[in-house]
């Protein structure tokens, strides 16, 4: 009986080993399973260029073919806004259909969702705004996220507003539309600094006066250059700044052939005064008279060089030897 007895608290005691092993070897496995996917171990293969680099990817969206480089470089990504976020992502934050996944994934994954989960207020903000609405009725592609909020080397960087890449890219990526109005502002003050590579936030780019997401048309009295906020806006920068300071065109078009077609429309229909009545007309003005002493100045110095050269030529044939002058 006894011997029964020794058995069965044997027996009992092997069973809860057992359960107690098989609970330990589970706690492994499951926080081996949270820790690999910290960005340390993606990074195991995605920062070793032997096992990954460029290859084709198809946009599900659009349809349209990308290289996409798989090499990740951490140092890149930690400097971006997700990588100083308080927040502390993770890679699986965006491509969440990687979670519970460890090792080799499948090479397709979901195209990362911005808005449902983070960025939902921005985007619907930009979503249902004037622009889009505009952008609609004209039949064009309002742009993604990543459009405009795209780091230097891929999307995984992405930038701080202050971050230089970015303040220029923004300019160039609404020039794709607005190609008259980038061309305009390269002709302004803020324009030039930005193209010789001043863009820190001392210059301003589009966003920084027609704002980011709810952009309104300049002419309307509530977008941000429109008349009720444009010293507000000038004043960010310009302290002090007044009614008679954001008289200042900020896109001059003195050097457009529209500018021109439009002033000559206008004459005909109005006389001079309708020319005159535009601010535009006195930096035409200033801009053709000073062409126009270049011109001069250049076309003697050419015609005086040109007729010493033919003299030259003369006296040589002559065998003068050349004209002293």
């Amino acid at each position: 009986m006894r011997a029964r007895k020794r058995a069965g608290i044997s027996g009992l005691s092997i069973s809860l080993r057992s359960l107690l092993a098989f609970f330990l070897f589970f706690a492994f496995c499951s926080g081996g399973l949270v820790i690999a996917q910290e960005i340390e171990d993606c990074m195991e293969c995605h920062g070793d260029p032997e096992k990954v680099g460029r290859v084709a990817r198809v946009d599900r969206e659009t349809g349209e073919v990308k290289v996409v480089n798989m090499l990740v470089e951490q140092d890149a990504f930690m400097q971006s806004a997700h990588g100083r976020s308080k927040e502390g992502f993770v890679c699986i934050d965006c491509h969440q259909d990687l979670d519970g996944v460890y090792g080799e994934h499948k090479p397709l994954l979901n195209t990362v969702d911005c808005i449902t989960f983070c960025h939902d207020d921005p985007a619907a903000e930009f979503l249902e705004s004037t622009h889009v609405e505009h952008m609609k009725e004209k039949e064009k592609t309002p742009p993604r996220c990543t459009d405009c909020h795209m780091g230097k080397n891929s999307a995984r960087e992405t930038p701080v507003a202050e971050d230089a890449f970015h303040r220029s890219n923004v300019n160039k990526t609404c020039g794709q539309c607005h190609e008259d109005y980038l061309f305009t502002y390269c002709t302004n003050m803020h324009g030039q600094l930005s193209t010789l590579g001043v863009l820190t936030d001392e210059v301003p780019n589009c966003y920084d006066c027609h704002g980011g997401h709810d952009i309104l048309k300049s002419d309307n009295p509530d977008s941000n250059v429109g008349e009720n906020h444009k010293v507000e806006t000038c004043g960010k920068c310009h302290t002090g700044a007044g009614k008679n300071f954001v008289k200042h065109i900020a896109h001059p078009a003195f050097k457009t052939r529209k500018f021109y077609a439009e002033a000559y429309k206008t004459f005909t229909e109005k006389g001079i005064l309708g020319v005159l009545a535009d601010p535009q007309s006195y930096l035409a003005l200033v801009f053709v008279l000073y062409m126009g002493i270049i011109a001069q100045a250049f076309s003697m110095f050419g015609g005086h060089a040109l007729l010493m050269w033919i003299r030259t030529l003369l006296d040589e044939r002559k065998g003068g030897g050349g004209h002293d002058h």
